[in-house]
């Protein structure tokens, strides 16, 4: 059914579109030579790449553009990166203006990408999944990729691949090592939960901050620690009935208790003064300048720091300490085993959009995020060799230890409005502005009226036993 639908896509280049064949069986592999056969001549026009520059930075896809431009002399390439690419890429797509290939353009947040599926902005990518992956003869661009992240990133869809991971991106615990070691002071997850609220109780009498993080933006509050302590309050059930709409789940008595201790946290004086004001640049500069002992990010947030974060200044990741009976595996960490990143757009090339994308998962260009940028890649281990950092190894070892327990939620991706709701009152609920009885009250209604609401399509999610 996937092929189906992908060689009988309505393509707006539909003479590049046909040269792929209609006979083509799913899952056999298509060779590089012949697939070059089918890409044609290099376009007279420039492939055009569009992306968000953020905690990757650019080196990746510089590199990935030197490399196309090596490998087709002659082939002229258009990027635009900007911090706003989705609002400045917002009227062009309404025009028709389809970038061949982007990175977190469409739509990128809550699973608002999907209305590009809906208005066939994006194109399906079946076809590019049995094309031999770069520089690794024999295999398939699919067969290289981790196990479930495809799955993951193209968020229910099923009729065909629609979007591509790039990274796993780790959330959780950052601290200062060398403090940490310096006062002796354990690794957040060696503890449990109630032990790790004295130690921040200490690391404030020693007169440091414990917690700094985004007060503009305190949805870093809520992947960075509260979903990995929902989960291991209440274990994987309690994560499946939320995102599954199950009537009741947001009332639980270990929602409430999760919800209480981050709000503990401002309540205790856990927090650096006027957290609440700043951006998530701004707070990570007040971790990386050493003004407090941790900071609930993801793994993306050591690079973006990299240009102002001293050199002998030494981070390393923590899982979110488990609490003392809790359901869920202690170790367990929030790991997005494929997020829903990259796309080719319907545009004026999309056969060389997938050529591009083929660039992008090229063993070069995945081993500038191993050496350089340090997260988890959706590719599968074809970067050997590398050398890496103390963050970096802090990350692996914590994917490691969670033994393939995940904690990442799906309902605010799956069902756009919902995780609105939660977004825009996260603030005031995590600082007790609002109670967590009444916050919660609040995502049982959006549930209810999901769970209602017959023309939003419901997906499921099947829970580990």
């Amino acid at each position: 059914p996937a092929a189906d639908v992908a060689l009988s896509f309505e393509a707006n280049n539909k003479a590049q579109w046909a040269r792929i064949p209609a006979d083509h069986k799913p899952g056999t592999l298509v060779k590089e030579a012949d697939w070059k056969k089918l890409l044609g001549d290099v376009p007279s026009e420039p492939i055009t790449v569009a992306g968000f520059k953020g905690g990757w930075g650019e080196a990746w896809i510089d590199a990935a553009i030197e490399q196309m431009k090596k490998d087709y002399p002659g082939i002229k390439i258009e990027k635009d990166f900007d911090p706003r690419i989705w609002e400045k890429m917002k009227p062009r797509l309404v025009a028709g203006e389809i970038p061949d290939w982007n990175y977190l353009v469409v739509g990128p947040w809550g699973g608002e990408w999907k209305k590009g599926v809906e208005e066939k902005l994006l194109m399906p990518l079946d076809f590019m999944l049995d094309v031999e992956s770069y520089g690794v003869p024999g295999k398939s661009l699919r067969e290289t990729m981790r196990p479930g992240t495809l799955e993951s990133a193209n968020g229910g869809f099923t009729d065909a691949q629609f979007t591509m991971p790039m990274t796993l991106s780790a959330y959780g615990i950052f601290y200062n090592a060398t403090m940490f070691e310096k006062n002796g002071w354990p690794q957040p997850d060696s503890l449990t939960w109630e032990d790790f609220m004295a130690l921040c109780k200490k690391i404030k009498d020693s007169g440091v901050a414990p917690f700094t993080y985004a007060g503009k933006y305190p949805g870093y509050l809520a992947f960075g620690l509260l979903d990995a302590l929902w989960y291991k309050t209440l274990g994987e059930q309690g994560i499946c009935d939320a995102d599954n709409l199950v009537e009741g789940t947001w009332l639980q008595e270990g929602r409430v208790w999760g919800l209480e201790q981050i709000q503990g946290l401002f309540k205790n004086d856990y927090i650096f003064k006027g957290s609440e004001a700043m951006s998530h640049t701004e707070s990570q500069q007040i971790f990386v300048d050493g003004k407090c002992a941790m900071i609930p990010n993801g793994s993306w947030m050591p690079n973006e720091q990299k240009e102002t974060t001293p050199k002998d200044f030494v981070m390393k990741f923590s899982g979110v300490p488990a609490p003392k009976g809790g359901k869920g595996f202690a170790k367990a960490i929030a790991l997005d085993t494929g997020n829903s990143e990259l796309n080719v757009g319907n545009g004026k090339n999309p056969l060389w959009g997938m050529e591009m994308m083929r660039h992008v998962y090229s063993p070069q260009v995945q081993a500038i995020f191993a050496s350089q940028i340090g997260t988890p890649m959706a590719l599968g281990d074809v970067v050997k060799d590398v050398k890496t950092t103390a963050v970096w190894d802090s990350v692996i070892a914590a994917v490691k230890a969670s033994e393939g327990h995940n904690i990442i939620s799906r309902g605010g991706t799956w069902y756009p409005e919902l995780g609105k709701k939660w977004s825009e009152s996260q603030g005031d609920i995590f600082s007790g502005k609002i109670s967590a009885k009444e916050g919660l009250d609040l995502l049982e209604r959006g549930s209810k009226e999901t769970r209602e609401n017959p023309d939003i399509k419901k997906f499921t999610r099947e829970c580990k036993a």
